[in-house]
């Protein structure tokens, strides 16, 4: 896993296009976009870029209108990505240093094997449309035909049972209307545990799994208690948990690669953007109005640090010294040593930032709003302040 972890979910949409974005001057509209291909440009460093991620091959970064961009490390000069969609890409993550995964709107997934030079489309909206019918046609038969079964003498079991046909008759209603609607639904993170294994979560509780390397997807919503379809936003993994978080402060972790999940009491009950496993196996939790949070004990019970200023928290990095970066609106950079230091700098675009990596040398690589930004010396722009 390489992974400069999760992309904000829709506040950080509404934040990123809150100014006009000029890199591109034509646009592909309605459903278009998931077939054709990504136009090369000039100023495409320029555009709105939601998530960044560092390999010992390339820094990946990608964003919208189907942009990927990578270069090497010791270059400054960044190349555009062959990619054949032009989606809002809002995330990727890297297995090793050739395979990686990007996610976006119109539910697509791409995938790469050399290190992000080219792209190739794994899933795409109609495919997760018609994924989502089967899948939960099946579950609405098998339940039917259980509850057909029933003699009557357990009246606690046909309750049960006839509560969980009533959800899934429901999701598959959701699933069979999306004919009509189109590919709506937006990935918005996406997490590798291995090149075999990957994970993608979206709106209204989507969390797909493949375990073949992207080959195929199955549907997991159903998996998850989350009865009212909130957003799921991020994804992180260690060596014994995969964690979720999104809306509503929902938090879950599976110790079994998806197959089952259990809910953790959350410290918060609003929007979760970002999730992070550190360095040290601390787990990392942040979201609205400046919620961060941190646990020791893979997300048993949780501590709240705070930056100062309370803007929204978009991304968590490790930092090559020692602690995290984190990033959010209003151009708002902190970092947490490891000693639980704190010092903030707030950036003169006032951009919304929504991911960075953290390079050996000092230099932060910081994307969002105003596509890539550079920052030299956080040491000497920034202000401490220590965590009590």
């Amino acid at each position: 896993m390489i992974k400069a972890t999760a992309y904000a979910g829709a506040a950080v949409i509404a934040a990123l296009y809150g100014a006009p974005n000029s890199a591109f001057a034509d646009t592909i509209t309605d459903y278009e976009v998931i077939n054709a291909p990504a136009m090369k440009a000039a100023k495409a460093p320029r555009t709105v870029l939601t998530e960044i991620t560092q390999t010992e091959k390339y820094t990946v970064a990608v964003g919208d209108y189907g942009v990927v961009l990578f270069r090497e490390p010791s270059q400054s000069e960044w190349q555009q990505a062959e990619v054949p969609t032009s989606v809002l890409f809002s995330a990727v993550d890297f297995a090793d240093v050739d395979h990686g995964w990007a996610v976006g709107h119109h539910g697509v997934i791409a995938a790469t094997t050399d290190g992000g030079q080219s792209w190739q489309v794994q899933l795409d909206g109609f495919e997760f449309i018609a994924l989502q019918q089967q899948h939960f046609q099946k579950i609405v038969d098998d339940l039917t035909a259980e509850l057909d079964s029933l003699d009557g003498t357990d009246p606690d079991a046909e309750d049960e049972l006839a509560f969980a046909l009533d959800n899934a008759s429901f999701l598959l209603e959701m699933a069979l209307a999306a004919d009509a609607e189109g590919p709506t639904k937006p990935f918005l993170d996406v997490h590798a545990v291995n090149p075999n294994v990957i994970f993608a979560v979206g709106a209204y509780g989507t969390l797909v799994r493949s375990r073949d390397g992207g080959v195929s997807w199955e549907i997991l919503d159903d998996r998850i208690e989350n009865p009212d379809g909130y957003h799921l936003n991020a994804l992180s993994s260690d060596d014994q948990y995969v964690y979720v978080t999104g809306e509503a402060g929902q938090i879950f972790r599976s110790a079994d690669l998806g197959d089952t999940w259990e809910s953790l009491d959350s410290p918060y009950y609003g929007s979760f953007f970002g999730l992070h496993k550190d360095s040290k196996n601390r787990l990392w939790v942040v979201g609205l109005r400046g919620n961060i949070f941190v646990s020791n004990d893979q997300g048993d019970s949780f501590d709240q640090i705070k930056l100062p200023d309370n803007v929204n928290i978009n991304s968590v990095v490790d930092a090559p010294n020692g602690g995290v970066y984190l990033v959010g609106n209003a151009g708002v950079i902190g970092w947490v040593d490891a000693a639980g230091n704190i010092k903030q700098m707030t950036h003169s675009s006032g951009a919304a930032l929504t991911d960075l990596v953290a390079h050996d040398d000092g230099r932060l690589t910081v994307v969002g709003q105003r596509g890539v930004l550079e920052i030299g010396d956080f040491a000497s722009e920034s202000s401490a302040q220590t965590q009590e």
